[in-house]
């Protein structure tokens, strides 16, 4: 198969060594794809009490400005123009897949942290769901801590 649009998730933690958006880039030095990198930064809850601030939009808005810079300089980085990088709040699982759809990818790249037990339990799995969900091919790649 020949992919022709290819979306790249992006844990923004570590930009200048991220090691999802290295194996994206030696990829598509063979597939030549359309590259898309998304970020999702999820929503904020408040039920009314500290610590959150009064005005929680406000908050969530610099979060997203963060993410937008992080994202822009990991997309200059791996020359992933402007207009492809996508910057959504909401939830992880179904933001990747609604913009893979959104934009025809065939293929999504993203991380896994491969967790365990009751982190796993807590915090569940955007690949896991993601691969389950997807109707295109999705890349898992294993993140370690040496990665």
């Amino acid at each position: 198969m020949t992919y022709k649009k290819i979306l790249v998730s992006a844990d923004l933690v570590h930009v200048e060594k991220s090691f999802v958006a290295n194996k994206a880039a030696e990829l598509n030095e063979f597939y030549q794809a359309e590259m898309h990198l998304i970020h999702v930064v999820e929503r904020f809850y408040s039920y009314g009490s500290p610590p959150f601030p009064a005005d929680i939009n406000e908050w969530q808005n610099e979060f997203v400005k963060a993410a937008e810079k992080k994202l822009n300089k990991l997309g200059n980085f791996m020359g992933v123009p402007l207009g492809n990088q996508h910057v959504v709040i909401g939830n992880p699982k179904e933001l990747i897949i609604e913009t893979a759809e959104k934009i025809g990818a065939e293929l999504i790249i993203l991380g896994s942290h491969s967790r365990k037990g009751i982190s796993y339990m807590i915090l569940g799995s955007t690949a896991d769901g993601v691969v389950r969900a997807a109707d295109c091919d999705v890349w898992v790649v294993r993140i370690t801590p040496e990665s």
